[in-house]
């Protein structure tokens, strides 16, 4: 087992080595940065000297050998706006995005485990098409939508939340509410699919059998075989919170890395940029990496994929 957690590290690095490539590559193609740092009428020896200062007159393969040479050093280049390191801009950012997607995580789960599960167990009645509608909706509204709809009723109309803002409660009402509701659609739908799927095999049509008890018979066989495919999914929405409110934290103006993402993009703060993005690369991966994991020790058909695997 241990040697098949060696191969995914290092099909982590393959990957994360990937995803540097090509934001490096990309952003470099994407316009002259330049562009966005000095004004239009700068004269060219003033652009020179700044390409020269920032590394950016040397062939692109030279900067890219030196990025990936500053990586393995710990250093992740230097905003081109105000020269601090960018690892360090985006570290002040990181507690105020983790707090808003640790919070509408938890959220998500209180709401979309319950819904999905009461939802598959009266499968076919309103209950069921009450809470899957509910589920589709939440999904389907586009988070913008969402949170322009809830801060006219409870900022403009009600009064009783803030409409933007960071450093109390109040403030993350809003933006967990609008983050975590679309978390919570996918999660009651997939929970639902899950605990149906797991229901309608023989070995849960034999426990039945048994005249087991309904609470012992959910507790003890239907749930644990039903979690297995659920933390899977988990393990992709657990990545997606780190990147996926840049939208939300836009909204609301709230200081976190997604807005700090849209306005280093706007400027051109390339080291800030990638720095951001290979954050969100290796949250996804690890979060993906955690969730196999877990998932081979919850099942042993995964485990013994994975002995397999290592044995080839």
């Amino acid at each position: 087992m241990s040697r098949a957690l060696l191969i995914r590290l290092a099909r982590t690095l393959v990957t994360a080595l990937i995803c540097i490539t090509l934001t490096f590559v990309v952003l470099r193609l994407s316009g002259d940065p330049l562009d966005a740092l000095l004004p239009e009428d700068a004269p060219q020896s003033i652009r020179d000297a700044y390409a020269a200062r920032l590394g950016l007159d040397q062939p692109l393969h030279a900067q890219y050998l030196g990025y990936l040479g500053g990586l393995a050093t710990g250093d992740f280049g230097r905003s081109l706006l105000d020269g601090r390191s960018a690892a360090g801009v985006v570290a002040e950012r990181l507690p105020a995005t983790l707090l808003l997607g640790g919070t509408a995580f938890a959220l998500a789960l209180l709401i979309g485990i319950p819904a999905g599960t009461i939802a598959a167990l009266r499968r076919g009645t309103p209950v069921d098409r009450g809470v899957m509608g509910a589920a589709v909706f939440g999904y389907a509204m586009p988070n913008f939508f969402l949170g322009l709809v809830l801060i006219l009723i409870f900022a403009l109309w009600l009064r009783v939340l803030p409409s933007s803002g960071f450093g109390t409660a109040a403030h993350l009402v809003l933006p967990a509410l609008t983050l975590g509701t679309a978390m919570a659609g996918k999660l009651a739908r997939f929970v639902r699919g899950a605990v149906l799927d797991v229901a309608g095999q023989l070995h849960q049509r034999v426990a039945r059998g048994k005249r087991l008890g309904r609470l012992q018979l959910f507790t003890a066989h239907l749930a644990p075989n039903a979690a297995v495919p659920v933390i899977t999914f988990l393990g992709f929405e657990a990545g997606l919170l780190v990147g996926g409110g840049v939208v939300v934290e836009s909204v609301f103006g709230w200081p976190g890395v997604g807005r700090l993402l849209v306005q280093s993009v706007a400027a051109r703060d390339l080291a800030v940029v990638q720095t951001i993005i290979l954050m969100i690369a290796l949250a996804m991966i690890l979060a993906n990496l955690a969730a196999d994991l877990l998932h081979a020790r919850l099942d042993p058909r995964v485990r013994a994929a994975l002995e397999g695997e290592v044995r080839r």
